[in-house]
């Protein structure tokens, strides 16, 4: 198949507007347009954040906005009475809200999108008598009563303020400015930094993920006792500059951020005790602070220890440290290694008596949890399993896991579907769990202090994301607290999505896979499909509430007849730890025999069309996109590949968990780069780049589409100015992305069904 080389969009639709086949009858079902599910506001409402329970556990605050614009206020709601009250007032009114303009200058017009994306109230936290709400509103720390008085400004510095942490005994509160610890003393007044330690960075653009100062406090944790503060230090003064361009200035910018590459030791991070109220600090002696990452910081319940969990930067090995509360002693009480590991998805907490250190392992078949005394040297022999064949998983990352006043062990798992996590209480008496969340899909939950309620982010395919109150009885249902979607969500009659699995190519494993398909498929007729997003952990119940990929397979169900497919490729959580472990240096080869196995299943359902199978990523989802288009032509029909990830050599120092490191693993860097691929082109490609993406930089899309120029390939190519890794992430570009993508799909597989002899 031939393909164009990057046109302007109006003179593609011009050109191909004569060549395409005739539509297929549109779907008699209602859909939603392509421009109402990726602007504002949301169709699908704002989903609430940071759900907060007071001290007495009868309260619970939360970020949102009902009007499904980002710009969230303080909301409350009382167990109870679940109707939520609005605190604050930040938010503008549905009529208020400025609209996107149709002409202007370019500043003008910028200004007004950036005025659109505003996000309100960012963070919130309950003083430790539950009287003030404090929290962090553009910048600003303030406060407000949980009655709505009181509203005032605390403090306003000139670099932010974040991470808001009261001491227990209530008498300080901490925070983050400008890369330092700040301290508020709550009795006799007065705010001072408690470190002086921070230094900027190089950046001169406030894009990109690696925008960071070059030595920081990353986070801390207060002692139970409020006279220690334990403290993660970051120190990249030596990590190497790498320069990104920036264009939409006066003249252009060579901007630089600290970005390590696979390989590089010069990042360090450090544990810090900082005594309270003279604000001494002290270093521990971690080993290898240019090789280890802090996974978790937490004190005993009595204040005598501090858990330490560290993680090698390359993965492959994870110790759970114990050092006394002055720092003197650290001893390593856990250590394990596994040679194939990929991302860490650990977590370790106290035990309520502070006997023990809860924490999920991966030496066995499964992600599980386990005890081990914490006193005990670095034996797996000591290790107690508590759970069972099943992974205790997030959903994608570590498992949300708490421990209730009275011992009580909550967690999150896969043990009623891998497509779905439900919160569970470990009944140790039982050898066994009860499940306690009941809604179908994907819950985020939040613990009371006083153990008896859940708070609840759920979502499913056919609901987006809603907080829900949940007693831990046993026996209660999710009381819902809000409702976020716009009133013409319900318009339309949204798709359960249809889960499946089939064999690997090798035999080895077997895939799963998650499908929305069009209502009312006609018999006899046979319909294009879409495979992606791309990604590992994509096979979820769940409405993905950041990013508008779940909105689009329906939208494209429902307006065009495609069937969208989602594949959980070697490399996903929650089907044990053999199969996320086979990922490991074979990206683009053996997930890529998963997608063919995918494609080959489809095509035995009588209602698809072979000849139209597509497939389109972003990131790890673009490399994919691009492995498959290189590695095997003629198997997709067109592939869209965002942000692709070319080229191992370009990966950061935080993905050697996947690459480790050229001395040690030349193998993986020899053969994990595309820009040794491209010959075999022949299937329509469009990419799509941010041009500030400091993750996967465009110089590497630009690098590859440069050797398909001179190999003679046509192909398309989109780069998005002012985004970074995520190239719809602002409204203005979301639109005009999607747009491109679905016109690229309808170009080269037309929507609607076909007959079978077509």
């Amino acid at each position: 198949m031939s393909v164009t080389r990057y046109l302007p969009l109006t003179l593609l639709l011009f050109l191909f507007a004569g060549c395409e086949p005739e539509p297929a009858e549109p779907p008699s079902h209602a859909a939603p347009t392509l421009e109402s599910i990726v602007t504002l506001p949301s169709l699908t409402g704002t989903a609430p954040e940071q759900p907060r329970w007071s001290p007495d556990s009868r309260q619970l605050v939360f970020l949102w906005n009902e009007h499904g614009m980002p710009y969230r206020d303080l909301w409350l709601t009382r167990v109870g009475q679940p109707s939520p009250v609005r605190l604050t007032h930040f938010a503008p009114a549905p009529g208020d809200v400025p609209p996107r303009l149709e002409e202007g200058r370019l500043d003008t017009l910028q200004a007004r999108i950036r005025e659109r994306a505003q996000r309100g109230v960012s963070e919130v936290r309950w003083d430790p008598e539950g009287d003030w709400l404090y929290y962090t509103y553009q910048g600003r720390l303030e406060r407000i009563r949980p009655d709505g008085e009181g509203q005032s400004l605390v403090y306003e510095g000139e670099s932010g303020v974040s991470r808001l942490r009261f001491s227990p005994d209530g008498r300080w509160l901490a925070f983050l400015s400008g890369g330092d610890l700040w301290l508020k003393n709550r009795v006799e007044g007065g705010i001072r930094p408690a470190t002086d330690l921070a230094k900027t960075g190089p950046g001169q653009v406030a894009l990109g993920a690696f925008v960071r100062p070059d030595r920081y406090v990353a986070s801390y944790e207060w002692s139970p006792s409020s006279d220690a503060i334990t403290l993660q230090l970051i120190d990249q003064r030596t990590v190497r500059k790498v320069p990104f361009p920036s264009y939409l200035h006066d003249e252009p910018i060579l901007h630089h951020v600290r970005r390590p590459y696979p390989g590089d030791t010069d990042l360090i991070r450090r544990v810090a005790l900082l005594t309270v109220p003279d604000t001494e600090l002290k270093l521990l002696e971690t080993p290898e602070p240019n090789r280890r990452l802090i996974l978790e910081m937490a004190w005993s319940p009595d204040g005598r220890s501090l858990m330490i969990m560290q993680g090698a930067d390359v993965a492959e090995d994870r110790w759970i440290l114990k050092a006394s509360a002055d720092g003197t002693r650290l001893e390593t009480i856990w250590h394990d290694h596994r040679p194939q590991r990929i991302y860490p998805v650990f977590r370790a907490v106290w035990s309520a008596s502070g006997d023990e250190i809860y924490f999920i392992g991966d030496h066995e078949a499964y992600y599980r949890l386990y005890a081990i005394a914490a006193e005990s040297g670095a034996d797996r022999a000591e290790a107690r399993r508590l759970s069972g064949d099943y992974d205790v998983a997030g959903e994608r990352g570590p498992a949300w896991l708490d421990v209730a006043p009275d011992g009580t062990i909550y967690l999150q798992s896969t043990e009623y579907s891998p497509h779905e996590r439900h919160v569970h209480r470990l009944l140790p008496e039982e050898n066994g769990t009860q499940r306690l969340t009941r809604l179908p899909g994907t819950h985020e939950p939040v613990l009371s202090p006083d153990g008896n309620y859940l708070a609840l982010i759920h979502s499913s395919d056919v609901r987006p994301a809603e907080l829900y109150l949940l007693r831990t009885d046993g026996e209660s249902d999710e009381q819902r607290v809000t409702h976020s979607p716009l009133p013409e969500f319900n318009d339309y009659d949204w798709i359960p999505a249809r889960y499946v699995r089939f064999p690997s190519r090798d035999g080895d494993y077997e895939i799963h896979a998650r499908i929305v398909e069009p209502p009312d498929m006609q018999a006899g007729k046979r319909y294009p499909v879409i495979i992606g997003n791309i990604y590992s952990d994509t096979v979820r119940n769940i409405w993905q509430s950041d990013r508008p990929t779940s909105t689009l397979q329906q939208q494209m169900a429902l307006s065009d007849g495609y069937i969208a497919v989602q594949v959980d490729v070697r490399g996903s959580i929650g089907y044990g730890v053999a199969f996320r472990e086979a990922f490991q240096g074979d990206w683009g080869r053996g997930d890529l025999e998963d997608l063919h196995a995918a494609v080959e299943y489809l095509s035995t359902l009588p209602h698809v069309d072979p000849e139209r199978i597509g497939i389109w990523g972003n990131s790890y989802g673009g490399l994919m996109v691009l492995s498959g288009l290189f590695r095997k032509p003629g198997l997709f029909a067109a592939g869209v590949a965002g942000a692709p990830a070319v080229d191992v050599w370009h990966f950061t120092g935080f993905d050697q968990h996947l690459t480790r490191r050229p001395d040690t693993h030349p193998e993986i860097f020899e053969q994990g780069s595309l820009m040794d691929l491209g010959e075999d082109l022949a299937d329509p490609l469009l990419i799509i780049h941010g041009l500030h993406d400091d993750i996967v930089p465009l110089k590497t899309t630009l690098m590859l589409s440069e050797k398909l120029m001179l190999l003679g390939k046509e192909f398309e190519l989109d780069i998005v100015h002012d985004s970074g890794h995520w190239w719809a992430a602002q409204e203005h570009y979301a639109l005009y992305t999607f747009r491109r993508l679905v016109d690229f799909f309808h170009r080269h597989m037309p929507p609607g069904p076909r007959d079978e002899e077509e």
